[in-house]
């Protein structure tokens, strides 16, 4: 899964790095390095035409459901032609979450182990995602985002089973792209970057709480 994200770059670092100019800017909150579901961390998506730098709630709950916010949208779930809840989302809300890297735990409660997983040359990476926001809607939970979720393979299922869905920067500007058909986009996920594409570390067990905010929270210990 992917339950808690790293945005401490400027929005400019992550716009180069898919080579977007954004027409929208949101404003500066300074470094994030422990963000969580049921928040607004940066976001970039095309949904009105041009490309915009925004910030959208993290979590999806359309108003007929009733349970919490859903943070993460299983890809076997969203390509399943018989599941309803994400399709609008995956056809019409496709857009990125731009970020250092995200945060998993092992070991037993009470004593967990935070990891933190990144790109294996420390670039930023670009999460798949998909919502139900339009602009002009308010950025609230129904017209939230949810983080596209894949199997892990190799070392990093070690750490967790599942990872968030991280593309390349060509295919995740063909992601966001509303001329990109559904089935066009189906082909982008199976091209995301593989797991060996990712490297991790034991970080500090303050990050167990999203209200720790230091610049030390990615670093390895």
């Amino acid at each position: 899964m992917c339950g808690r994200i790293a945005q401490s770059r400027a929005v400019a670092d992550y716009l180069e790095t898919i080579a977007w100019n954004s027409y929208s800017l949101p404003d500066a909150l300074g470094p994030r390095y422990n963000v969580p579901p049921g928040t607004k961390p940066l976001a970039f998506h095309r949904l009105a035409g041009d490309p915009e730098a925004t910030r959208l709630f993290w979590g999806y709950k359309p108003v007929w459901f009733k349970r919490a916010p859903v943070s993460n949208a299983r890809l076997d779930t969203i390509l399943d032609p018989k599941k309803s809840f994400w399709r609008g989302p995956f056809e019409h809300g496709r857009m990125l979450v731009p970020a250092d890297g995200w945060y998993e735990w092992t070991g037993e409660k009470g004593s967990k182990q935070p990891w933190f997983i990144h790109s294996e040359g420390d670039e930023p990476i670009m999460m798949a995602a998909i919502c139900a926001w339009r602009p002009g809607a308010e950025i609230d939970a129904e017209h939230g985002m949810a983080i596209v979720t894949d199997d892990s393979a190799g070392g990093m299922v070690d750490i967790h089973d599942r990872r968030p869905v991280v593309l390349p920067p060509a295919l995740a500007r063909e992601w966001a792209d509303p001329s990109t058909t559904a089935d066009q986009a189906h082909e982008i996920i199976a091209a995301a970057l593989p797991s060996d594409a990712f490297r991790w570390h034991k970080v500090r067990t303050e990050v167990g709480s999203s209200k720790y905010q230091m610049p030390d929270a990615i670093k390895a210990i």
